[in-house]
């Protein structure tokens, strides 16, 4: 017999945030409104409920998946910055596939963020913002 514990609540909450940190502050930079809908009413990031039967909401699930959305969302910070490397492309897929196996889709490559693909760039001169497509 093998016991498992829950996760908190509060872990819960945080996969929340870390989902909807890649949904609202970080894939609206990349993907257009309509793509992203799409992907956020199809795809990315099942919500973990009866919906998602692969997640159940077990301590070293939720460290697990934490843990990938974490590395997801810094790997898509860093890269903002500075080429992609191979080591970046081997972490995002393994976290990818992590995040799969709980049933947490994420289907979009790492090449989909590099920095050439920004839809909008910010650019701070004198006391206004001007923005480029």
């Amino acid at each position: 017999m093998k016991i498992a514990c829950a996760a908190p609540a509060e872990m819960e909450h945080y996969i929340e945030e870390l989902t909807e940190q890649l949904l609202y502050d970080l894939l609206p930079q990349y993907v257009s409104d309509g793509r992203l809908q799409h992907i956020h009413n199809h795809y990315l990031l099942g919500h973990h409920d009866e919906s998602n039967p692969l997640y159940n909401g077990l301590l070293d699930e939720a460290l697990q998946v934490i843990s990938s959305l974490q590395t997801v969302i810094a790997l898509v910070e860093s890269i903002q910055h500075r080429p992609i490397e191979k080591s970046d492309r081997d972490r995002f897929s393994k976290n990818v596939r992590i995040l799969s196996k709980f049933g947490f889709i994420f289907p979009l490559s790492i090449e989909l963020f590099e920095r050439e693909n920004l839809l909008v760039s910010y650019s701070q001169t004198s006391s206004q913002t001007e923005y480029y497509h």
